[in-house]
């Protein structure tokens, strides 16, 4: 996490730096009422990742609803990475590593206790795939 955090998203790797946008988009459209995959699709299409948007999705709306405390994301085009967007790189980055255990811990630090067990599992397997779709098609810099 710490190598994330408060780090400015364009200085990030490019996954990381287009994971904080989306997490930050994806917010921003839920709170303002609109559909998050329908904003989304645009960004994770035009990076060649739209496989990895119903499980980007499916991981945020799991955090909705069921993160053990509230999790601040920045707006979009805000300068530096929160300590919850820090948390979900992280994850993301032991998935693209392919560390199955530290993707479940660091699942299990992001729900609450009184959530189904199978909701920390579902979050873990939800990141394993946005990752593996990263690595299944990765990013180039586009100008």
């Amino acid at each position: 996490m710490y190598r994330f955090l408060d780090r400015l998203p364009p200085n990030l790797d490019e996954h990381f730096h287009f994971l904080t946008g989306a997490m930050r988009q994806w917010t921003a459209a839920a709170r303002g009422g609109r559909c998050p995959c329908a904003a989304l699709a645009p960004g994770f299409g035009w990076r060649g990742v739209m496989a990895a948007l119903p499980d980007f999705t499916k991981l945020m709306a799991l955090l909705d609803s069921h993160a053990l405390r509230w999790l601040r994301f920045g707006m979009p085009g805000a300068e530096h990475v929160t300590a919850a967007e820090a948390t979900l790189l992280a994850m993301f980055a032991a998935g693209l590593e392919g560390d199955e255990c530290a993707v479940r811990r660091i699942a299990a630090t992001l729900v609450a206790e009184t959530a189904a067990a199978d909701v920390v599992e579902r979050i873990a397997t939800a990141a394993e795939w946005v990752a593996l779709r990263f690595v299944q098609a990765p990013l180039t810099q586009r100008d």
